[in-house]
C-alpha cells in the first residue's frame, strides 16, 4: 500500500483494505460503548476510576469479539477456546492492564473526584491504553487468528494476474 491518498483509495477498494475499514470501525463503535460505559459506572454509580474501566472492558470485551470474528473477518462456526478466544481475551486483558495503568496515573491526580476535568482524563486514559496495542491486535488478528487461512494470497494473485498476458499473446 502506498501512503498517499489515491494508495489509500485503491488499498480501501481491496479485500484487505475493506476489512481494515471494517476493523477500525468495529473499534471506533467498541471505544464509544466503553466510553459511556465508562462515564456511566464512574459518574452515574460513582465506582472508582478502576472498576469502571475494568467492568467497561469486560462487557464491551464480548460485541468486540462477536464483530472481529464474524463482520471483519468473516468467520462462522463456534469459537475455538484455543486459536480464537483465549489470544483474543489475551489482547483484551493486555488493553486493559495498559488502560488501567494510565487511568490509576490521571484519576488520582487530575481534577477533583467525578468532576468533568476528571471524567474526561478518565476517558483519555483508556482510550491511551489501549490505542498503542490497537495496530499490533490488528496484525495478530489479521496474520495469525483469523486470516491464516481465507484471505492470504488473494492481493498477490490479483497482482499477478494483472501482468499475465493472454493466451496466444505474441512478444514483440
Amino acid at each position: 500500500m502506498i501512503l498517499t491518498p489515491r494508495g489509500i483509495l485503491e488499498h480501501s477498494r481491496t479485500d484487505a483494505g475493506r476489512r481494515m475499514i471494517r476493523y477500525a470501525s468495529t473499534s471506533l463503535i467498541c471505544v464509544v460503548l466503553t466510553q459511556i460505559l465508562i462515564v456511566v459506572f464512574y459518574t452515574g454509580f460513582e465506582m472508582k476510576a478502576e472498576p469502571a474501566n475494568l467492568a467497561a472492558t469486560m462487557l464491551i470485551s464480548i460485541p468486540a469479539y462477536l464483530l472481529n470474528k464474524y463482520w471483519v473477518w468473516g468467520k462462522r462456526g463456534r469459537p475455538h477456546l484455543r486459536r480464537e478466544v483465549i489470544p483474543f481475551w489475551t489482547f483484551t486483558v493486555a488493553g486493559w492492564v495498559l488502560s488501567t495503568g494510565m487511568v490509576a496515573l490521571v484519576s488520582d491526580h487530575v481534577g477533583t473526584p467525578h468532576s468533568l476535568v476528571r471524567t474526561i482524563s478518565v476517558m483519555v486514559a483508556s482510550i491511551a491504553g489501549f490505542g498503542l496495542l490497537w495496530v499490533m491486535k490488528y496484525l495478530f488478528l489479521d496474520k495469525v487468528m483469523f486470516g491464516h487461512s481465507d484471505h492470504h494470497g488473494v492481493e498477490e494473485y490479483e497482482v499477478e494476474e494483472s501482468v499475465i498476458e493472454p493466451a496466444g499473446a505474441t512478444e514483440p
